[in-house]
């Protein structure tokens, strides 16, 4: 059996108006997913993000590089 290689990316997580959560990962265009709560939305998320993985790798193309950076901002007004 292989050994499966981990990988790590960004991912960002908002809630839905009419419940549950909403989640994407940038480094990789088109790839989100909604839970119903916080912890199926992050199983989801890791379900996509592996498939985009498999799907990049059977191409043999590059894994695109997480460039996101996540910070706060503040603001006076």
């Amino acid at each position: 059996m292989a050994d499966k290689k981990e990988y790590r990316f960004t991912i960002i997580i908002e809630p839905c108006e009419e419940g549950g959560y909403f989640a994407m990962c940038p480094a990789f265009p088109g790839c989100h997913v909604e839970g119903e709560n916080y912890e199926e939305t992050i199983d989801e998320m890791r379900k996509a993000v592996s498939a985009f993985i498999t799907d990049y790798s059977e191409d043999n193309e590059p894994l695109p590089e997480d460039d996101v950076t996540v910070t706060s901002l503040k603001v006076a007004v």
